[in-house]
């Protein structure tokens, strides 16, 4: 399936990990990652059943989910079964396809894109690239300023500061 502005305003009813009982056993490190409803294997990757998400998407062969739905799902499955390898490549071909997907509105693609860095920047965060991760969760908020990537930037730049991040909520709420 192509991605056409009415999928992507539809699809993009994000399905984020942050409320899947998945993400607070398997990803204590407080980041937040985003996959794209109705994408085969999503239901099957927040239940924590990685493997199996990852061959639902791989073995998909159906029209109804497009290639950058399909990758965002690998970049999240790979990053939490920590195999960085595969990650970095379901992620940069995420990024990739975020910024070459035809017959999209600018401001839909822009929202791709965020979405894209911000997943990747969790992954180079799991990789131990604090550089990397700041400079795509910098990009991901000069994109599309939505909770998810505002929330992996402030909490980045926490922990290279050396900040709880229960400090920095206490401290905004004041």
């Amino acid at each position: 399936m192509t991605f056409t502005a009415k999928k992507f305003a539809t699809a993009v009813a994000l399905s984020v990990l942050a409320s899947s009982p998945f993400l607070a056993s398997a990803a204590s490190n407080g980041y937040k990652m985003v996959l794209i409803e109705d994408t085969p294997g999503v239901t099957t990757i927040q239940a924590g059943q990685l493997q199996q998400g990852i061959s639902e998407v791989t073995n998909y062969r159906g029209a109804e989910a497009d290639s950058f739905s399909l990758h965002m799902s690998l970049c999240v499955a790979y990053s939490r079964l920590n195999q960085i390898d595969l990650a970095q490549s379901a992620c940069n071909k995420a990024v990739s396809l975020a910024q070459t997907t035809p017959a999209l509105p600018t401001d839909a693609k822009r929202e791709m894109r965020a979405l894209a860095y911000s997943n990747r920047g969790v992954m180079h965060v799991l990789a131990s690239d604090k550089v990397a991760a700041l400079e795509d969760f910098k990009r991901a908020v000069s994109l599309n300023t939505n909770d998810i990537n505002q929330h992996n930037l402030a909490r980045l730049t926490a922990d290279i500061n050396g900040v709880e991040t229960n400090q920095i909520a206490y401290n905004s709420a004041e």
